[in-house]
């Protein structure tokens, strides 16, 4: 096996751990040292990779930012979905992952505050230019009538990614159902009709379980 593969997997592995003593015990109360018994691997080795918590969680930050823009490009071009049915996954898919959500009940932006501005970043230069891709698909194939594909992209990326996470948003868990209906209904206004009941639900049910 080579020398990257097995990095890759001994990571992989102290990621596997991690998440599952942050489920257990929480973040502050785990240590580098549970660490080192969950994973069956030396201390040594695990500061090979990673120096602190600190760094697993940037570290988990990451590559879900990465898998997440590449999925994203996948849908975008996908010519088997309709422009709401690949918007309405995307959203989903927010709101349902389990790394995600685990991440956001360990308010991941208070471990690791210089991620935020990364994550910003990536919002508004990658996310929404994907989402902006699809509305327009959306608008070609008479779907949606909206005139401003990029500026409502935009705009839904920031409030979808930021203003609905419960980590930024210091909001109750009925204040965001509210705001979820408000996003559905300026899109609606925009006439680009994404957010059926379906959906809608699928986001309010995947915010109901951080405040559980």
């Amino acid at each position: 096996m080579k020398q990257e593969e097995k990095s890759f997997l001994s990571k992989g592995k102290i990621i596997d751990a991690a998440m599952k003593l942050f489920s257990e015990k929480g973040y502050e109360n785990t240590t580098m040292q549970d660490l080192v018994q969950a994973s069956g691997m030396s201390k040594g080795a695990i500061y090979h990779h990673f120096k602190s918590k600190q760094e697993i969680v940037a570290y988990l930050i990451n590559e879900e930012k990465e898998r997440f823009a590449s999925s994203l490009r996948e849908l975008a071009s996908c010519g088997e979905l309709t422009a709401r049915e690949k918007i309405g996954r995307i959203i989903a898919s927010l709101f349902s992952d389990a790394t995600l959500s685990a991440l956001a009940k360990e308010k991941w932006a208070e471990k690791v505050p210089f991620a935020l501005l990364d994550t910003l970043r990536n919002s508004v230069n990658i996310l929404s230019g994907c989402l902006e891709d699809i509305l327009r698909q959306g608008v070609e194939n008479g779907e949606f009538g909206c005139g401003h594909p990029r500026e409502l992209a935009g705009v839904l990326v920031l409030l979808v990614d930021i203003w609905l996470d419960p980590v930024i948003a210091d909001s109750g868990y009925q204040e965001m159902c509210e705001k979820v209906d408000f996003i559905a209904l300026l899109a609606d206004k925009f006439d680009a009709p994404v957010f059926d009941a379906e959906l809608v639900s699928q986001v309010k049910e995947g915010l109901r379980h951080f405040y559980e």
